[in-house]
This record gives C-alpha cells, sequence and structure tokens, in this order.
C-alpha cells in the first residue's frame, strides 16, 4: 500500500523529477515478464502436434486506491514441450496445474500460426497475448513419475500401467506391466506371466536342457508321473522292447 501511495503521489506533486519518474513507472508496470498462472484448459496435445492451453494469471493488480483487480484468462498460449527433431516426451499439461508464463518482448501471433520467420503481427510489446506456458512450478507430488536419482538409480512408477512398444503395425514388439502381470509379445506370439504362472503363444524351442521341479501338464492333459506311452510287441520272459515315442 505504501508502495501505491508513493507512486499516486508522484503523479500529483509538482515536481518534474516526480513527474517524470510517474511517467517511467507507468511505462514500466506495462512490461510484461514471467508470471505464475494455472491451467485452466487444455486443447489439443497428445501424439499430434503441441497443443494450446487457457490460463488464469494468478498475480492480481491493484490500481492507485488499493483496489485488487483479476487479470483476465489467456486463451490459446503454446506450451512447452521437450522435443527434439521427431523424438518428444509428451507430457501435456493438467486442468488445474500452477506453473510459469512467460511474454515474448515482440508480437508473436505470426510466429506462432505458421512456426516460420515472420514479422511482429503488431506494435505491441511485452504482451500477457503474447505469452508461453513453460511448465509446472507449484504442484503438489505425483503418483506417477520417472524418477533420477544417484544413490537409487532409475525408477519408473505408475498406478495405471506401463507399456513400452517397437513399431507402430500389427506386429509391433509391445511390453504391457499393470497390476496384472506381465505381457511381451511380437511378431504374433506372446509370452505372460501372472499370479496363475508363465503362458506361451507360440512354439518353444531351446537348444540346452530344461529342468522342472513339482507335477506338470502336457499336450493331451499328461501329468509327468502319470505320463505313458503305448509299447507293442510285448513278449513274456527276459525279452525287451521299445516304446513308441512320446506324442505328449
Amino acid at each position: 500500500m505504501s508502495d501505491n501511495n508513493v507512486f499516486s503521489n508522484l503523479a500529483a506533486s509538482g515536481n518534474e523529477a516526480g513527474q517524470w519518474s510517474f511517467a517511467f513507472r507507468a511505462a514500466m508496470a506495462k512490461i510484461r515478464t514471467c508470471m505464475p498462472v494455472q491451467v485452466m484448459a487444455v486443447h489439443g496435445g497428445g501424439l499430434g502436434p503441441v497443443g494450446r492451453v487457457d490460463v488464469q494469471p494468478l498475480v492480481q493488480q491493484t490500481d492507485s486506491a488499493g483496489n485488487v483487480v483479476s487479470l483476465p484468462v489467456l486463451y490459446g498460449l503454446p506450451y512447452l514441450r521437450w522435443q527434439g527433431g521427431q523424438s518428444a516426451v509428451i507430457l501435456d499439461p493438467a486442468v488445474g496445474d500452477v506453473g510459469l508464463m512467460c511474454s515474448a518482448d515482440r508480437d508473436v501471433s505470426a510466429v506462432v500460426a505458421t512456426a516460420k520467420l515472420s514479422p511482429p503481427g503488431s506494435n505491441r510489446r511485452f504482451s500477457l497475448a503474447d505469452g508461453f506456458y513453460v511448465g509446472a512450478t507449484l504442484n503438489g507430488a505425483p503418483t506417477q513419475y520417472l524418477q533420477f536419482d544417484p544413490a537409487d538409480g532409475v525408477t519408473l512408477n505408475s498406478p495405471m500401467a506401463i507399456k513400452a512398444q517397437i513399431g507402430t503395425d500389427a506386429d509391433a514388439a509391445r511390453l504391457v506391466m499393470n497390476a496384472l502381470g506381465l505381457v511381451l509379445s511380437f511378431g504374433g506370439h506372446s509370452i505372460t506371466i501372472n499370479s496363475s504362472g508363465i503362458a506361451i503363444s507360440g512354439a518353444v524351442i531351446g537348444d540346452s536342457s530344461a529342468t522342472f521341479q513339482g507335477e506338470g501338464t502336457f499336450n493331451g492333459g499328461h501329468t509327468v508321473s502319470q505320463h505313458e506311452h503305448p509299447v507293442s510287441g510285448v513278449q513274456t520272459g527276459s525279452s525287451t522292447v521299445t516304446s513308441q515315442k512320446p506324442t505328449g
């Protein structure tokens, strides 16, 4: 309040220096640099191009009498995405996020519309209309995250599911992990690991020995302990015969 009074007193004084100071401070007050804002709406984004956000500036204005006035919602501001060429980290803003908005020193409307070298769209300077939302700053603790900890390594956590994919067609290699288990699929085959065991879709081929412990069920419903094969040409006495090859 005391600063507001000084500001108004400068305008009322007959001192020329004070009047110049008032004019200078009035001009400076119109310059916008950075300010905290809250995301009110998100448009586009996802796997498409960078979207836009509508934001509410959180710093209110006061006049010389101390009256508090909120700034209007700013519509259609581009937001920051970490991207290089066709590689990107897609993490779109969410409604309710509190973050930082920066304003350009010239009218950037033509550049925003074309993403190319362009002249300023008007003579405006340091305007809120030329803002960019550069990301969250004052939000709470996340529930899913990618964390880099020098003491504990890299942690990727999600309460829903974690998916990794190579390729985009039907034969793409995919790894999906969620509360039900893990599924690895590729080339039309899949391996599922969950509380029921391990299920493999497709042939199992190995070049070394395999060891299993406990009872198991094989092709045709045969168990290890009850696995039998018919033997033909059996004779009495001490003669032996070779059994037929297993079928399951």
